[in-house]
């Protein structure tokens, strides 16, 4: 089941892109607002609103957005810092990414290297 965007989050997108909310309604409607990225945009921006007031220290605000969306303490720190939740490793052969799992399960080789050094008779 593909998540989609409740009617609180459409309003607070509306409001953070300056979009007629009826905008953001017909580009949902259509699928074409990739869900994930409208919610760490959200996440973002009330991060920065919380800390703005000077109030709460931003551990404690993550664990409060957290709590909100319904996420990990470490899937909110990844939106809010905008890491990536894995590193990115090349083919020891050819330079093309590979995933973490495949870099170290086939010794550092894409699919494609590791089916060229398989010898078919």
């Amino acid at each position: 089941m593909k998540k989609t965007l409740t009617n609180r989050e459409k309003e607070k997108l509306s409001r953070i892109l300056q979009l007629d909310s009826e905008i953001i309604e017909k580009l949902s409607e259509h699928d074409i607002l990739d869900t994930s990225s409208c919610r760490a945009v959200i996440i973002r921006s009330e991060y920065q609103e919380i800390k703005k007031q000077g109030l709460h220290h931003g551990g404690h605000i993550a664990r409060a957005l957290a709590d909100a969306y319904g996420l990990s303490l470490s899937a909110i720190e990844l939106i809010i810092y905008k890491k990536e939740a894995n590193k990115k490793f090349a083919c020891t052969c050819c330079g093309n990414p590979v995933s973490k799992y495949k870099f170290t399960r086939y010794g550092g080789l894409c699919d494609h290297c590791l089916v060229k050094r398989i010898n078919v008779e």
